[in-house]
């Protein structure tokens, strides 16, 4: 899930680091040779992202728009800095001092207002043609924020589900459960035939936020509003978690499954790394995340990726959505000598041409309505369905305007007995918020 915590580093250490960072300055020319061999200006972009966020999807792009200037128009200078809150600390200073790049890739503008009071030194994008390539209500709710469009997606979206073992399902003669009820009646058979029906994998922590994203995706569909009207709501002090019915209940029924004797027993010391190990063997049946666990998957069990699927997690309504966890962002930023010049390159990043570039290199799940991954995994494909079925939506700690702290230790204390009751998480997770907002000085928290 999207990681929302303290900055522990000093200032002092963010200074020294981007002291070190090496100096491109904006919007460079550079003398390239054009089709017919005659000298033409070539401009130099500047890009910021995070050491861990280049992978080989922006290596294939940006080794393209360097090699061919002639159709780009542009080259890209991308620098790198360490992830985490050492990388987050760079960058709030950055926005802080004003000595941003050209371009920069972040958690997105809601993050940029909330953590570096950076929103003004972003550049609205409104006018890219671009983003008529993609979903209007992805971009809604993520990438646009106070109705002005900041960024856009950079890299895959993340589904969540449930992962099952398709040798299991059918050995035993199991569909696909479409509700809570039948999801129990599967685990019952399950667990008949020795083998465990779902899969915890607490010893890391972040994990444990498997079942109860959708339950607040529900809370939201079932409101009526949209959801960028429902997290205004939640941000200004108007709902809040301990009165999210359908969140509280599926805190609840997966702690049932515990109860239930339908989780592994050493759940509290066992590993993503064991939940791989377990659902590819079909030592275990199902196994709720996201897709981080296909990728996963298919470096270390390539021969048996083909052996699972997924489906939505599901829910007593049977409604079926899933958790969407939106790409990184791409902004432009005030900082640039030539903010007209960074929109045209970014615009050719995102652009259906570019974008395929990155997903060949890098297959996954995107955006961009115009790009087709022909080796996506079976259990991406089975996901993305429901994505362009219209019943994914935005994992709303992304949108989060103060954190709730360690939403995951809420709900391991609540299945081990030191939180009560799912109401606990709830105010538990209300009051952290509180605290932060006021810390702020938000006048909608007094």
């Amino acid at each position: 899930m999207k990681k929302f915590f303290l900055k522990p580093l000093s200032l002092l250490l963010a200074l020294v680091m981007v002291g070190s960072l090496t100096a491109c300055s904006s919007g460079n020319n550079e003398n390239a040779q054009s089709a017919t061999g005659s000298p033409k200006s070539v401009k130099t972009y500047t890009l910021l992202m995070y050491t861990d966020w280049y992978k080989s999807g922006w290596k294939a792009l940006e080794e393209y728009i360097n090699n061919h200037t002639d159709e780009t128009g542009f080259k890209l200078n991308i620098q790198k800095i360490a992830g985490g809150s050492q990388g987050d600390q760079v960058i709030e200073t950055k926005f802080a001092s004003g000595d941003l790049p050209d371009m920069i890739e972040t958690y997105g503008p809601q993050w940029v207002d909330a953590n570096a009071n950076g929103l003004s030194k972003l550049v609205p994008l409104d006018d890219i043609s671009s983003k008529e390539q993609y979903d209007s209500a992805s971009l809604d709710s993520y990438y646009k924020y106070n109705g002005k469009l900041y960024g856009m997606p950079i890299d895959s979206v993340v589904l969540s589900g449930v992962f099952y073992n398709k040798k299991v399902f059918s050995k035993l003669n199991l569909s696909i459960p479409k509700n809570w009820d039948e999801l129990l009646a599967a685990c019952t058979k399950i667990k008949a035939a020795g083998i465990t029906p779902v899969y915890y994998s607490a010893k890391d922590e972040w994990t444990a936020s498997g079942i109860d994203l959708v339950g607040f995706t529900e809370d939201v569909v079932n409101s009526g509003k949209s959801f960028t009207d429902y997290m205004n709501e939640l941000n200004s002090n108007k709902r809040h978690f301990a009165d999210s019915p359908a969140f509280l209940d599926l805190l609840q029924k997966g702690k049932d499954l515990i109860t239930k004797g339908f989780v592994n027993s050493t759940y509290l010391s066992d590993t993503y790394d064991n939940a791989q190990q377990a659902l590819v063997n079909g030592k275990a049946a199902m196994y709720p995340l996201g897709t981080w666990v296909i990728d996963e998957i298919r470096q270390k069990y390539p021969d048996q990726l083909d052996d699972i699927g997924a489906f939505p997690l599901p829910t007593p309504s049977g409604k079926g959505y899933v958790q969407m966890f939106d790409p990184f962002t791409i902004s432009v930023t005030t900082s640039s000598s030539d903010v007209e010049g960074a929109k045209k390159a970014l615009d050719f990043i995102e652009s259906s041409k570019a974008q395929q570039i990155y997903a060949t290199a890098q297959p996954g799940i995107y955006l961009n309505k115009n790009v087709s991954v022909s080796n996506l995994p079976q259990a991406d494909q089975d996901l993305k369905k429901v994505m362009d079925a219209g019943k994914a939506m935005t994992d709303w700690e992304s949108v989060l305007k103060y954190s709730v702290g360690n939403g995951s230790g809420y709900i391991l204390s609540f299945y081990t007995g030191q939180l009560k009751t799912p109401a606990d998480v709830g105010k538990t997770m209300d009051a952290e918020m509180k605290k932060n907002a006021q810390s702020k000085n938000d006048p909608n928290w007094k």
